[in-house]
């Protein structure tokens, strides 16, 4: 090959390197949606599609989420001293992940949040067996997790 031939050879490469980098830079540019929704872009009618998870509207027992569709049963009763206590019937399916994970983890802190919000953190003694359990909250914690795991029936 002649040094000419390079020098052409380079040339369309270097080329076709910069109008693939300039091609990806004005894809980017003309992205405006905020949105990561099955696949992106701009959808029909100009309207973004976003398909959010609100991760807020559940009680987390350490890395565990519990929702409405893991509760079985929940009570709000008072206890000897007055304070409000919870009563949860859970599902089996969540109660298996929570007991390993309390078994697990003897001996070390589970911190409990509601509605994203840390109310407590406990350190662990046993593992939870069963399917009911009692939290003690206080009277505004135990209605606001209350609101977020019954299920309307309206």
């Amino acid at each position: 090959m002649t040094r000419n031939n390079m020098t052409a050879i380079a040339a369309v490469a270097l080329a076709a390197a910069m109008s693939f980098w300039a091609g990806s830079e004005f894809r980017k540019a003309q992205y405006d949606d905020v949105c990561l929704d099955l696949g992106g872009g701009r959808n029909p009618g100009q309207y973004p599609i976003c398909v959010v998870e609100q991760q807020n509207a559940a009680l987390w027992l350490g890395p565990i989420r519990v929702t409405q569709n893991d509760v079985v049963e929940l009570e709000i009763q008072r206890g000897e001293d007055g304070q409000s206590q919870v009563r949860l019937e859970l599902t089996p399916e969540i109660t298996s992940p929570l007991a390993a994970f309390t078994e697990q983890s003897i001996g070390k802190n589970m911190d409990i949040r509601i509605g994203g919000q840390l109310v407590n953190s406990v350190q662990i003694a046993g593992a939870i067996q069963g399917t009911n359990f009692i939290l003690a909250l206080s009277d505004a914690q135990a209605e606001k997790l209350k609101l977020l795991l019954t299920r309307n029936t309206n």
